[in-house]
Formats: structure tokens, C-alpha cells, sequence
């Protein structure tokens, strides 16, 4: 594999650990905005498509959990692309100097007129006229070492957390001998060669194995939503499952080693309670118990609501683990931008998006073949064009909510994402207040407020993690450098 130069790093980073990151406050800010208003979104055009008959719950978790896959390739190319287009941009820019040089140049005295503007100018290095090139560049060829880049950095970022995690080794000065002691990637513009070198890299098979067991788990607790809202009420669902904000906290406790605070505690519980209030404003649900054919309506809500409840316990549990092994570590997550965790966010989201595509595939498959379900995929009538645009929909900004929020888990804690979710539930009853004229009860206000209150007293409890960071890092100055040097001679 060849080998690359990294810069010699020091401990100046962490100088400033704790310190205030403008940049990791903005970073924050603008990925709870964005997950907020991706998920109100993505319920109002959910619940869309479900008003509208659509009724295949599975086929719509495989649509969107299943489509994760797409969001580290997207930005990998759209980074790419801006920086390749950049760079044309700088080599158009040179050849107009050139050229207007030359022009000036033919329109004077061949030495004195050569003298003056050589004088002047740094892009004519006392050498001929006819010596000085327009170097042409082969874009495609940076194209794909800007691609290679990308997986360099993502490579990097998996080194600090394996060996965190592995190798228990918690270094916080020149953290780029970590990566020197670990296999380097080819910096050549072969892509397939750099993937090749990364699937053997132990790092890689760390997080891979780390994702297929938290998809597992994130997958199982989904399916528990999907199969608890056919057995009991959906305010009993919606509650419940918001508990998981509860058992996050609870195993934030013991695995990723976090004080217990009764301000934390209490917030989390003022939240949740306004979940409660929420789900049980509308007085109609709980009390139609007898279906139309005279029939209880939900006899078995007692095991929809057990099953949900496991869920919730589940869902706490996997933001627990994706913190604790496939974020970068505590001991570095101040002194690591918020940009390179957030890229590396998004890289981990690809790998569940993988995983979850082919598990809930080859269980769509299964059921279809020896006839558990038959999945109703297109016959919708004149409806189905209508209810897949609102799908898409759904399926995009379940893209955006996902990657801001497990760029959130990845930046502050699974405990503090998890209660900001539950602001949706207020942001979704003023949307649908002010587009459909659902009217807002008392009871459902205050609830409201009780999830606002929660969130506002863990926002300040956790403050001090929120903002401390570091505006760079010796990774980050590693993986940005511009094609690094190597044995190969790449």
C-alpha cells in the first residue's frame, strides 16, 4: 500500500479543548433545524400518502431506511464536483492572464516592453515567451483523486474511533500517529485500488461489523412500530415509542459512562410526560373501543402496546451503541471538527443504509415467494402516481432527518437528539393547525410546553458539551492536504 506523508502534529490542539467552537455551535444549530423541519415533513407527507390508501408500512421503511446508502456517495460526488469545477475555474483564470500577457506583449517592443511587464508579473519568470505553458489539466483524473480524498477522510476518522475502541488507545496529542501506525491507503487516483486497500484495513472491518449489528438492532425496533400500530392505538404507539428518549438516557449511563443528574433526569421525564399529554389530548381514540361490527376494536392492545415498549427500549439501545461505537470517542470529539464528524455521520449511515436494504429486501422477497404478505405495490388506481410522489417525498427528507440527526448523536449525546425529536410532536400540530385546521386542544398545548420546558432545561444542562471543540485538528489538516506524497510515486 503506499504510504502517506502526514504533517508533524503537536498538542496544540488541545490548548484550546475547552474553548468555544463558533463553528460546532453553527454546525448544532443549523443540523436541528434541518432535522426538524425534514421530519415534520416527512410525517405530513407520509401521512399523506397513507390517507390516500396507500398501505404497505414495510415497503415504505425499506424505501426510506433502505435508501441511506445514498447520502455519503452524494456527498462525496457533490464535493468532488465543486472542487474539480474549482479547480477549472483556477486553470481558465491562469490561461486568461497568460493570454492577456501575450496580447500585451505582441503590441510592444519585444525587450523593453518584455522587461516592463516581466517586471510585474510573477507568471513570467525571466524565461522565452515562447517557454512560458498553459498547463492543460486531465479533470477526470482529479475528479477521481478528489473521490479517493473523500475516502481518505473517512478512513482517518475510523482509525480514531477503532482504535479507541480496540486498542483502547485514548491519545489526545499528535493523534496523527495513530494513523501511521495503522495500513495507509493508495493516494493514486485508482478509486478501486483505495476501496481494495480500505476493506483490508482493520479499521474498516471494525465499523463494518459495528454497523450490520446496529442495523440489526435499529431495523427490529422499526418493524416493532410498524407491527404495534395494527394492535393497539396509535397515541398509545406514539407515547410509548417516545419513550426511547427515556432508555437512552438510562443506557447512556453504564455504556458510554455518563453521570447520572437529576437535571438531566427530570428534563428527559418533563418531556416525555408532554409526549403522554400529547398522545392522549384527543379523548375519541381511547374511548371507541368497539369497532363498527360491534367488535372491541384492539383486543390485543395490551401485547401492541408490550411490543412497542420493547421497541422504545430498542430504539434507546441503538442510539446508545451508535455513540458509543462508531462516533468518534469522547476524548476526541472536542478536539475533531464538527465538519469531519458529521462526514464521518454520514459514512455510517451509508453502511446501515446497506445493511437495512438487504435485510428488509430479502425479507420482502421471502414473504412474497412463500405468500406471508403479497405487497401491494403499484395498484392504487389512479391514486398510485400521486401517493409515490408523496412517497418520495417522504423518502428524501427521511435522508435529511436521518443524516442531521445521527450528526447530532454524533456531536452532543443520543439523550439530547433524542429529546429534540420529540419537539416534532409540537411543530406537527401547529403544521397541520395551519394547513388542514386541526384544532389545538388545551390538554395538547400544555403538553407542548412540557416537551419545550424538557428540551430547554437539557439544552442547558448539556451546554458545556454542546459548544466545547476545536475549530481544526491534525486529522483535519492531514486528510485536506492536497494529494499527499507517496511510495508509488502517485
Amino acid at each position: 500500500m503506499a504510504i502517506t506523508t502526514l504533517p508533524a502534529g503537536g498538542d496544540a490542539s488541545v490548548a484550546s479543548v475547552h474553548q468555544s467552537s463558533k463553528t460546532k455551535i453553527i454546525f448544532i444549530t443549523l443540523l436541528f433545524l434541518l432535522s426538524l423541519a425534514s421530519f415534520v415533513c416527512q410525517t405530513e407527507f407520509t401521512s399523506q400518502a397513507y390517507q390516500m390508501g396507500f398501505s404497505e408500512p414495510i415497503l415504505l421503511l425499506l424505501l426510506t431506511h433502505g435508501l441511506w446508502w445514498l447520502l455519503w456517495p452524494i456527498q462525496a460526488f457533490a464535493v468532488s464536483t465543486w472542487r474539480t469545477s474549482g479547480k477549472i475555474k483556477q486553470i481558465r483564470n491562469k490561461r486568461k492572464q497568460l493570454e492577456q500577457l501575450y496580447q500585451q506583449l505582441e503590441s510592444n517592443d519585444n525587450n523593453g516592453g518584455y522587461q516592463r511587464l516581466n517586471s510585474n508579473s510573477q507568471l513570467l519568470e525571466h524565461q522565452p515567451l515562447s517557454a512560458i505553458p498553459i498547463k492543460d489539466v486531465d479533470y477526470l483524473s482529479y475528479f477521481k483523486k478528489c473521490i479517493v480524498k473523500q475516502i481518505h477522510n473517512v478512513y482517518h476518522s475510523s482509525i480514531l474511533v477503532y482504535e479507541a475502541n480496540v486498542n483502547d488507545d485514548k491519545t489526545t496529542e499528535n493523534v496523527n500517529r495513530l494513523l501511521d501506525k495503522n495500513p495507509h491507503l493508495s493516494s493514486s487516483s485508482s478509486i478501486t485500488q483505495c476501496l481494495i486497500d480500505l476493506n483490508h484495513s482493520p479499521a474498516f472491518k471494525y465499523i463494518f461489523w459495528k454497523s450490520l449489528i446496529i442495523t440489526i438492532v435499529v431495523t427490529v425496533a422499526g418493524i416493532t412500530w410498524y407491527a404495534a400500530m395494527s394492535m393497539t392505538y396509535a397515541s398509545d404507539v406514539t407515547a410509548i415509542y417516545n419513550c426511547s428518549a427515556f432508555t437512552a438516557y438510562a443506557f447512556a449511563i453504564p455504556i458510554l459512562n455518563e453521570k447520572f443528574s437529576w437535571l438531566k433526569a427530570s428534563s428527559v421525564v418533563i418531556a416525555v410526560s408532554g409526549v403522554f399529554i400529547v398522545a392522549y389530548s384527543d379523548t375519541d381514540s381511547p374511548t371507541e373501543t368497539k369497532a363498527t361490527n360491534g367488535d372491541e376494536l384492539y383486543p390485543y392492545r395490551f401485547w401492541g402496546n408490550c411490543l412497542i415498549f420493547v421497541g422504545a427500549i430498542l430504539y434507546g439501545y441503538y442510539e446508545v451503541l451508535y455513540k458509543r461505537y462508531l462516533c468518534i470517542p469522547p476524548h476526541l470529539s472536542k478536539i475533531i471538527t464538527p465538519r469531519r464528524q458529521s462526514t464521518f455521520a454520514n459514512f455510517i449511515m451509508m453502511w446501515i443504509g446497506i445493511f437495512t436494504f438487504i435485510i428488509l429486501t430479502t425479507g420482502c422477497i421471502l414473504a412474497q415467494i412463500f405468500h406471508i404478505h403479497n405487497f401491494n405495490i403499484f395498484n392504487y388506481g389512479e391514486k398510485t402516481k400521486t401517493i409515490y410522489l408523496y412517497i418520495c417525498g417522504s423518502m428524501v427528507n427521511n435522508l435529511l432527518f436521518s443524516g442531521s440527526f445521527l450528526s447530532l448523536m454524533a456531536l452532543t449525546s443520543p439523550v439530547l437528539s433524542s429529546v429534540s425529536s420529540l419537539l416534532t410532536i409540537f411543530l406537527i400540530g401547529i403544521v397541520e393547525w395551519l394547513l388542514f385546521g386541526n384544532k389545538l386542544s388545551f390538554q395538547q398545548l400544555i403538553g407542548d410546553v412540557f416537551v419545550i420546558i424538557g428540551f430547554s432545561i437539557l439544552t442547558a444542562a448539556s451546554w458545556k458539551e454542546i459548544s466545547e471543540g476545536n475549530e481544526d485538528d491534525d486529522v483535519e489538516t492531514a486528510s485536506t492536504l492536497s494529494f499527499a506524497i507517496s511510495t508509488d510515486g502517485n
